[in-house]
């Protein structure tokens, strides 16, 4: 996790207080810790969950890429081979049609 994340998390949920106190008192209620403590859960919760999917965002970033890479790989390897078979029958073609070029002109 990036402390940026972390740093703005912190500030979502402390904004929830800040924010829920004065809607209370706005609203001439008084300031009940029990509502604004379930703000600041359901803020904090909030804000653990997208801390938990950018850190699963991450990860499947990264598993993507390694697979990017070894498909690279492995398409190379195959073209590479490939280019040998095909070289081999293009000269095995071209030997043959020289022998029956020869074998016409005769």
């Amino acid at each position: 996790m990036d402390t940026k994340n972390v740093t703005l998390a912190v500030v979502m949920t402390l904004s929830s207080v800040v924010l829920t106190h004065k809607w209370l008192t706005r609203l001439n209620y008084s300031s009940d810790p029990v509502i604004v403590l379930a703000a600041v859960l359901l803020i904090g919760s909030l804000a653990g969950l997208i801390l938990s999917l950018d850190t699963r965002l991450k990860t499947i970033e990264e598993t993507l890429e390694i697979r990017d890479r070894s498909l690279r790989i492995n398409i190379q390897g195959v073209e590479e081979h490939l280019e040998k078979k095909m070289d081999a029958f293009v000269e095995k073609t071209n030997s043959s049609i020289g022998e029956f070029s020869k074998r016409i002109y005769r």
